[in-house]
């Protein structure tokens, strides 16, 4: 285990970008846990293709939200010190392929290590992330950012801030448990262990309903007839033998053929790049069906 804490890296700045290029981080948290919002625009796929480099961001830093948060967090951070007599300001921590930002880090006036992660919702009270503070409660999507914060960074206390302004704002503890670290890091490891599916979009008007029908009944038959046919020229092979046989138009023939190279074996290729011979990538269409559908 390695732990870094960086507060020279301005959050936002092309450092910071670079940075991020480089780890797992906690604002994707939620999109591995399989609870990051629609209107994020996101998903597991989009973000295995962004870390590709197949792909850019997909945040858009003109979005009212997103710019109201940005101008919004340090009087929010000000306001969280002054009411907790604290001295956070905002670093990056690094533990291990794990990266969080945090928007503020530092000791309370008891000296104990603290954190916490702001939200400024653009819409104020109106928002989700208020009236569910409202009620004691967290976001999910951001409970999963603040795990894997806690898991960057290990502090003996860690909150989340709301902030409205300095006359309304609330204040949540956050604890992240063991269960859900073990959660989040597995989650993890299987989203970077494999190419994630691609994302599907629900098609289910009649036409499809008819044509999808017929093509799993065809399906069937064609496995049935495929089977039977394999039977057939089975039956056909056997009574020929290894005579060349033709009978009522139908010539069943014994072929010789040379066996593939063993490229492998070839010790002259063992330091070559054969993906530079390699022809040009091409797209094709499959169609399949779960095993409770075919």
């Amino acid at each position: 285990m390695s732990n870094l804490l960086l507060n020279d890296m301005k959050q936002g700045s092309l450092p910071w970008h670079e940075h991020r290029v480089k780890y797992d981080n906690a604002s994707e948290a939620s999109i591995i846990m399989d609870c990051a919002p629609k209107y994020w625009k996101t998903s597991k796929r989009i973000l295995w293709e962004q870390k590709q480099g197949l792909r850019g961001s997909n945040v858009d830093s003109d979005n009212p939200a997103i710019k109201h948060g940005n101008n919004m967090e340090a009087a929010a951070r000000d306001c969280f010190n002054k009411n907790f007599a604290a001295n956070t300001i905002p670093v990056v921590g690094v533990r291990d392929e794990y990266s969080a930002s945090l928007d503020g880090f530092g000791t309370d006036s008891e000296g104990r290590r603290i954190k916490v992660e702001i939200k400024c919702p653009w819409r104020g009270t109106d928002s989700e992330v208020w009236k569910l503070a409202a009620q004691g409660e967290i976001a999910e999507y951001y409970h999963w950012q603040m795990v894997h914060q806690s898991y960057c960074v290990d502090t003996e206390q860690t909150f989340f801030f709301v902030y409205i302004s300095d006359d309304q704002f609330l204040t949540i503890p956050h604890v992240s448990t063991e269960e859900d670290t073990a959660a989040l890091l597995a989650a993890w490891d299987a989203f970077n262990a494999s190419e994630p599916e691609p994302d599907f979009i629900l098609l289910e008007d009649e036409q499809m309903r008819a044509w999808v029908t017929d093509h799993q009944n065809l399906l069937q038959q064609k496995a049935l007839l495929e089977t039977k046919i394999d039977q057939i020229s089975n039956s056909l092979k056997d009574r020929a033998g290894n005579k060349n046989v033709i009978s009522f138009g139908c010539k069943i023939q014994t072929i010789s053929r040379k066996g593939s190279v063993d490229y492998k074996k070839i010790e002259n290729l063992k330091d070559v790049d054969l993906e530079q011979y390699r022809k040009p990538a091409s797209t094709y269409q499959k169609i399949s069906y779960s095993k409770q559908e075919a």
